[in-house]
């Protein structure tokens, strides 16, 4: 039986998985955990949050196997085109908001298998509250950005592109930029965000 699917129609997600993995010293997104690769669990999570659902990548064929819908309670998840690959994630959410058409776009990195879709879909919620200045919604810990779990109205595509075109190439350098507000991070979504960059952090203790 499939899952009912989210309806909200002003959201997508978007997840990264064009990382060259380089500490960790294989493809991270199809490392294991719990049995599933980090890839499929995060996608799982995206599936729970919004009606439509895409992942960027310079290889789409290498993750056709574990994102087709037999996988994901026969939700359907699109694989877009990842061109310019030496842009860094950022170029990537600029490829991936000039392909999608919702109003905002719910980012996911494909290393954060302890995400919450009940506190993902509890900052969903605040998406219609926003005023049309605000061009994103990101968790904040001090002066920290946590941007690959966060939102990213769609009209923030000429000011990424003028960010990008000038060379910059850092999410905490362009989100004072647009106008972000910015989600309150305490200790359950501090948890969730815990992202896997080296072998020893798969092996880390798990958050109780």
């Amino acid at each position: 039986m499939s899952e009912s699917i989210p309806t909200n129609p002003q959201l997508a997600a978007l997840l990264l998985a064009g990382g060259q993995s380089s500490r960790m010293g294989e493809d991270k997104a199809q490392i294991l955990w719990d049995g599933k690769p980090l890839l499929q669990r995060v996608c799982e999570v995206a599936c729970h949050c919004a009606p439509l659902v895409y992942y960027i990548t310079p290889w789409p064929e290498r993750y056709e196997s574990m994102l087709n819908p037999e996988h994901l309670s026969g939700r359907t998840v699109q694989a877009l085109p990842e061109t310019e690959h030496q842009r860094g994630p950022l170029g990537a959410v600029w490829e991936g908001l000039s392909q999608i058409e919702a109003e905002w776009v719910l980012l996911l990195a494909c290393d954060l298998p302890l995400l919450d879709p009940a506190i993902v879909q509890q900052w969903a919620s605040q998406l219609p509250h926003l005023p049309p200045e605000s061009l994103a919604l990101v968790p904040q810990q001090g002066t920290l950005w946590h941007p690959m779990c966060g939102f990213y109205r769609r009209s923030a595509l000429e000011p990424l592109q003028q960010f990008l075109d000038q060379g910059g190439r850092s999410f905490q350098r362009w989100l004072p930029q647009i106008g972000t507000t910015p989600l309150e991070v305490g200790t359950a979504e501090f948890r969730m965000l815990r992202n896997f960059n080296t072998p020893g952090d798969l092996h880390a203790p798990r958050p109780e």
